[in-house]
């Protein structure tokens, strides 16, 4: 039987996605758990792939794996990969047939988190510059041999964030951190709306790579559904990733209200 996993770790965790012979990284640590747990032993034997080979520091709520396994329930592969996996954790699982390889997909859709206080009328504007069919050789180091389509991209603001959420069949390698990084470079004025057409359009600009740490890959989608399996190691994970998070903000605010009330301290 052959299962995809949607699967969920915080990237700055690891040395990136691909396997690699020395440093932890995600595949490894999959590969690892998996082998514990019996679900696989050779990994080309079970012709074990992934989505998307996320950065070192890119975090991820929907990367999907895929493997050939003896298991012939799901839900138990769930559950067993997560008795075994550190800092990795799978909620969701499918059935697929033996030839399926995951980077194909239907969507990948991914969410860069913006904690500068920008205007939104620019960040929208060099946004939009980016739907559509494109010469995008100035925003990958693994240009595509032609015009490459990127389907939506939509800036929304939560709190003291924007977020800028990037929707595509496939993206390169390094595109969506550079394409951030040039909307960036025109909201904070440095650059103008026209250079970033001329990029789009085969002018060659490097507008620079923006930092990892605060893109998530949000979910590789296909044209077959998903089953949540929501095991007890997953929540207990979750809730304890909701309040690590809520005890950072509550520090980080504690700690500007204690500098504002001493006059020699300015945040």
């Amino acid at each position: 039987m052959r299962i995809a996993l949607k699967i969920a770790y915080d990237g700055r965790s690891f040395y990136g996605h691909q396997r690699q012979p020395v440093e932890r990284t995600v595949e490894g640590e999959c590969l690892a758990a998996l082998k514990a747990a019996k679900i696989l032993r050779d990994p080309r034997e079970a012709f074990f792939r992934s989505a998307s080979r996320t950065d070192r520091g890119v975090s991820a709520v929907g990367n999907v794996i895929a493997f050939t396994t003896r298991f012939r329930d799901s839900e138990s592969v769930v559950g067993a990969f997560n008795d075994r996996a550190r800092e990795v954790f799978a909620w969701a699982a499918a059935e697929v047939s033996e030839s399926f390889h995951p980077r194909h997909a239907v969507e990948r859709w991914y969410r860069y988190h913006i904690f500068e206080d920008l205007p939104s009328d620019p960040l929208d504007r060099a946004a939009s510059l980016f739907v559509g069919l494109h010469d995008v050789r100035s925003f990958t180091s693994d240009p595509p041999p032609g015009p490459f389509r990127v389907s939506r991209v939509d800036l929304s603001h939560v709190d003291n964030s924007s977020l800028v959420d990037i929707r595509a069949p496939s993206f390169r390698r390094g595109m969506v951190r550079r394409i951030v990084s040039a909307i960036l470079a025109h909201a904070r004025g440095e650059v103008a709306l026209d250079e970033i057409a001329a990029a789009l359009s085969g002018a060659r600009r490097d507008f620079g790579m923006a930092r990892a740490e605060p893109l998530f890959l949000m979910d590789v989608l296909y044209d077959f559904p998903f089953r949540v399996v929501m095991k007890p190691k997953v929540r207990e994970e979750w809730e304890r990733l909701r309040v690590d998070a809520s005890l950072r903000s509550r520090l980080i605010s504690a700690w500007r209200e204690a500098a504002r009330s001493d006059p020699r301290e300015s945040l």
